[in-house]
């Protein structure tokens, strides 16, 4: 496994480092670490933080491949530019930067990275417990697409620590409109309420099935599993769920690369990104 680190010595920055430790990762990869000089640090003092990470990382991870390195540029070029050469699997960055803006909102890299990355993201905040050794609670968002099958796919491979949960959330986004309770017979007798109910309830049907198919692949993984199919707005379902779960961590997947997938993707990922309590981790299939 391939792992890439923008790294700005920021506290958002060093949370990201910290969150390795519960990120479910294997004993044996790489990682690089690149910190980027952009007006605030000079070269020289980017490399220093950057050497800083890696000696941290080393001591958590000392079976892996780690290397670190200062650059100059525009960080989000620089990162996107790295990742395109050095094929990572996932991409970890901080929910903020360095900047005074930066701590108001979430960092603009991190945000142009889960949109234009060719890999997975993970956006870190520190939640939960700090034990690299805890149960690790995760929230997954599955919309029944191949996106969402990579994602199943991914945590499932992890080595999590034991009795690690994975929550499946699963939502229909419903056409059928809100009505007052005293309309509520009116649009009933609707052929185009009838025709959306019952499509409702064909999506309700295939996404039991295939979160049920999730829970069977992630308890044979070893984590305690459940799923919940419900209606709702994914974005706030998923939140909301993530929040009375206590979550560590947030996946959801990303559609793809092209302008209608970064529509649907900033509708749901950009939201649970920028408004989560934990990590979020965006899975999107890359490089072997």
């Amino acid at each position: 496994m391939r792992i890439l680190i923008a790294y700005d010595g920021s506290n958002a920055a060093d949370a990201a480092i910290e969150d390795l430790r519960r990120a479910g990762l294997p004993q044996q990869a790489e990682a690089r670490i690149v910190c980027v000089s952009d007006g605030d640090i000079s070269r020289n003092e980017a490399g220093h933080l950057a050497e800083l990470a890696g000696e941290r990382i080393r001591s958590y991870f000392p079976d892996w491949s780690v290397s670190a390195q200062g650059l100059h540029g525009a960080p989000t070029k620089i990162i996107l530019g790295t990742a395109d050469s050095w094929f990572p699997h996932v991409i970890v960055a901080g929910s903020h930067g360095r900047s005074g803006l930066a701590r108001l909102f979430l960092g603009s890299v991190s945000l142009a990275l889960i949109h234009k990355a060719p890999c997975s993201v993970r956006v870190a905040r520190l939640s939960g417990s700090a034990n690299p050794l805890a149960p690790v609670r995760i929230v997954i968002g599955n919309d029944g697409s191949a996106a969402a099958e990579a994602m199943i796919r991914s945590v499932a491979a992890r080595p999590w620590p034991e009795k690690s949960e994975a929550r499946i959330v699963a939502v229909v986004q419903t056409l059928a409109p809100v009505a007052d309770p005293l309309d509520a017979s009116t649009f009933a007798r609707e052929p185009a309420y009838s025709v959306i109910r019952q499509a409702d309830e064909r999506m309700r049907f295939r996404l039991r099935n295939i979160a049920a198919e999730s829970v069977n692949a992630l308890r044979r993984a070893g984590l305690t599993a459940t799923s919940v199919v419900v209606d709702g707005d994914p974005r706030e379902v998923i939140l909301e769920v993530a929040e009375r779960s206590c979550a560590d961590a947030i996946f959801v997947g990303a559609r793809g690369m092209g302008r209608v997938e970064r529509l649907i993707l900033g509708s749901v990922s950009h939201h649970i990104v920028a408004h989560a309590h934990c990590t979020v981790e965006v899975v999107r299939g890359c490089h072997d």
